[in-house]
């Protein structure tokens, strides 16, 4: 399919490296994946898999020392990686947004929750030449406020005055205030009670289809992917390891590493046998080549297990000599 037809978010062998005193720190190394328009696409694995810093890159706000290094990020057909400094910050927002992992540390704690949402349209021009009175703009920010369930009081409160799911309902409107492509949601309820998690998915859930959006959604809750996402990647020292229909990855998992995710999942069948995945990952500095996830076990396999799709949409990193750690 060529990336004149395809509508969607589409990621072709991304690089994101940090350079240290010691090395290069290959944090996302040659990730590369297909999210049609519409779909959700939940990514996971433990911390230090390259995670967020994949959903950072896709939003161009790496940081130095991290750098994108290589591959591409098409949107529909534009790759976002060729636009200047002042095109990627006009996309943001109106194309591709973010929700945060911390409402409470990326609202300003000092402006009233209308004046951060206002912030960004007026940045855009959404409003163009035309003088909007006060009253209009209040009527914007209400309309925001109500599409998250909240209530036009909020809009004249600060932060601290909200609760965390609030402060997180906020985000949202921010980020789909100006009707995006794309929502890159990192860990949205990491701080959350599930209840809470519960509902504030539900609006970003019921949001995205209103807007016909993609979604990708980083997290290391298993049973909320589950239950939210069209398709899942799996994520193992800063490559893709699986990646799949939702159902079709956990009924049936392929890769390893996944196995061991899933069956490290508590159930109301086992409720005091808790069962970690032995070892740890890889440093990501200097790593060696070939199978990350061999070296894990002791074992080792220096050539790059090749990606393969096993079945329609259902890919893995497939090694044949870890493929039966975990059956």
């Amino acid at each position: 399919m060529t990336s004149s037809s395809f509508k969607g978010l589409r990621v072709k062998d991304l690089q994101v490296y940090y350079d240290t005193p010691e090395g290069v720190v290959k944090a996302v190394d040659g990730i590369s994946f297909s999210l049609p328009q519409g779909k959700r696409l939940a990514l996971v694995g433990e911390s230090g898999s390259g995670k967020s810093t994949l959903s950072m890159a896709l939003m161009r706000l790496t940081r130095a020392p991290g750098r994108i290094a290589g591959g591409n990020i098409f949107l529909d057909e534009d790759d976002i990686l060729d636009l200047d400094v002042e095109e990627m910050r006009l996309a943001r927002l109106s194309k591709i947004s973010l929700v945060p992992q911390g409402a409470m540390n990326s609202l300003n704690p000092v402006l009233r929750i209308k004046d951060q949402i206002l912030d960004g349209l007026f940045d855009h021009q959404v409003f163009g030449s035309k003088k909007i009175t006060k009253d209009e703009q209040l009527s914007k920010v209400n309309e925001l406020l109500s599409a998250v369930e909240l209530l036009p009081s909020v809009a004249d409160m600060y932060p601290h005055e909200l609760s965390g799911g609030m402060k997180q309902r906020v985000a949202i409107a921010i980020a789909t205030s100006m009707d995006p492509k794309v929502i890159v949601a990192d860990e949205p309820t990491s701080a959350l009670d599930v209840v809470v998690q519960r509902t504030v998915m539900q609006t970003l859930g019921r949001l995205q289809e209103g807007l016909e959006a993609s979604i990708v959604l980083v997290g290391h809750d298993m049973g909320l992917v589950a239950q939210f996402a069209d398709f899942v990647g799996v994520m193992y020292a800063g490559r893709m390891v699986e990646l799949g229909p939702v159902n079709s990855v956990f009924e049936k998992p392929l890769h390893p590493y996944t196995r061991l995710l899933i069956r490290s999942l508590p159930t109301l069948e086992n409720k005091e046998d808790f069962v970690g995945i032995p070892g740890l990952p890889p440093p990501l500095l200097n790593l060696p080549p070939g199978c990350t996830f061999c070296t894990r076990f002791g074992r080792e396999n220096k050539n790059t297990p090749p990606w393969k799709e096993i079945s329609k949409d259902h890919w893995i990193s497939e090694c044949e000599v870890c493929s039966d750690i975990g059956k």
